[in-house]
């Protein structure tokens, strides 16, 4: 009797123990369900931000390449314009040297129209020299009617003016 109360007992212990463990067991089993179910939340929202990254990507992507595009078509554009000005500068530099031949051709016959002979010569010089001063004004018109013969735009025109009082 002694050793079936011993055992009896000893199960008793155990039983105790077991009980004791299971409910441990069993908090840390509810624990770890809640933790799986915030888990899985975590995971959905995790999702979900992933997904808008993607979509924040190619919409990065698409301004991306339409920015490009814009750069590059700018970037054509500017090419043109400087290829345009470099035209337009020859074209006043080729300009400005036909105005500048001109205008000292005009200068040396003023220069060799006012070297008098005699008194005759004075008053034909005076007269050429009244000429020359009324053809300087047309050629300030003739000027003009070749600008609009060549399509000379009023920017060339400031251009070459420009080019004039420079030298």
């Amino acid at each position: 009797m002694i050793w079936s109360l011993l055992i009896e007992g000893l199960l008793v212990l155990l039983l105790t123990a077991t009980i004791y463990f299971a409910i441990r067991l069993n908090r840390r089993l509810t624990v770890l369900r809640v933790e799986k179910e915030q888990l899985e939340k975590l995971i959905t929202q995790f999702e979900l931000v992933a997904d808008r990254a993607h979509s924040s990507l190619s919409g990065l992507r698409a301004t991306a390449d339409q920015v490009k595009s814009d750069l590059d078509d700018a970037t054509n554009k500017s090419h043109a314009m400087r290829d345009e000005l470099a035209f337009l500068i020859e074209r006043a530099d080729t300009n400005a040297e036909k105005l500048a031949q001109l205008s000292s051709s005009k200068t040396g016959k003023l220069a060799q129209d006012s070297v008098p002979d005699n008194e005759q010569s004075v008053t034909v010089n005076l007269h050429e020299n009244i000429e020359s001063t009324q053809s300087v004004g047309n050629e300030r018109d003739n000027e003009e009617i070749f600008d609009k013969n060549m399509g000379v735009s009023e920017v060339e025109r400031e251009l070459i003016t420009a080019l004039k009082r420079a030298r």
